[in-house]
């Protein structure tokens, strides 16, 4: 069965389940883009990271607004 990781090119950019919270974002906002698809400790495909998530993530932390 085809997964949408054997279709996604090689280059895609991923955010690591590791990575600062405040890292990916600014990794989504590079690129202009409201996801980018994560990836687990084993390298594999763990989800997605949508930009909602980082600031519902921001809000429930208390982080000030910019």
């Amino acid at each position: 069965m085809t997964t949408a990781h054997d279709l996604m090119p090689p280059d895609t950019a991923r955010v690591r389940s590791a990575q600062r919270p405040v890292d990916a974002a600014r990794e989504t906002a590079a690129r202009g883009a409201g996801a980018l698809p994560g990836r687990g400790p084993d390298e594999e495909p763990a989800g997605m990271l949508t930009d909602r998530r980082v600031d519902v993530r921001a809000v429930v932390q208390g982080m000030p607004s910019p």
